[in-house]
């Protein structure tokens, strides 16, 4: 009985997680399978509660931007985010599997792409097809991170710790690469221009 509450709040936890923008799951899910390595809890069952789970709040999130796109256009006009949102609709453009993916992967690159979607007319059937294989990527790297940090620590509670310090600093990582690589485009464009 306690697997079936733990599982149900882990599925609830990244439903609202993935509909509202800037809530990080992917800890919560490395979190859990760390502490599956040392309960009843299953890291199967894990994987595709927050695989559909993830799905279900993006597509919700998209819905979210789609049904409010006459207020939040004005709202992103005034904000920094605004850079981020044009940059996702001009990768969508280019090539969407690729940008929805990238999105889903890449912390803090998941909203920009789904207000995007949601502010254009992009296909709701093609974004879930998308985002059903974006989202099990995702939840099977941050379930094996979890897997991972549970297999090390003898204890859940430090299994748990250990998991969600190397989610968050594999994200971190992801993070200043991303920067990195974006000052270097910025530096060629620069030369490019003298």
């Amino acid at each position: 009985m306690e697997s079936i509450r733990a599982h149900l709040l882990l599925a609830l936890a990244v439903l609202l997680g993935s509909a509202i923008p800037f809530v990080p799951t992917g800890e919560m899910v490395s979190g859990s399978a760390a502490v599956a390595s040392h309960s009843e809890l299953s890291i199967s069952i894990i994987f595709v509660i927050t695989w559909l789970c993830s799905v279900a709040g993006d597509t919700v999130m998209l819905l979210e931007a789609r049904l409010g796109a006459r207020k939040l256009r004005p709202w992103l006009a005034n904000r920094k985010f605004a850079d981020r949102v044009d940059q996702a609709q001009r990768a969508l453009t280019g090539n969407a599997f690729n940008a929805i993916i990238t999105g889903r992967l890449i912390p803090g690159g998941r909203t920009p792409v789904i207000v995007a979607l949601g502010l254009s007319r992009f296909s709701i059937r093609r974004f879930i097809a998308i985002d059903t294989v974006a989202c099990a990527l995702w939840a099977l790297i941050y379930a094996s991170i979890g897997s991972i940090g549970g297999r090390i620590a003898n204890h859940p509670i430090w299994a748990m710790l250990i998991a969600v310090a190397f989610a968050v600093s594999i994200g971190a990582l992801i993070g200043q690469v991303r920067r990195f690589y974006g000052w270097l485009r910025r530096r060629a464009a620069q030369g490019a221009r003298v």
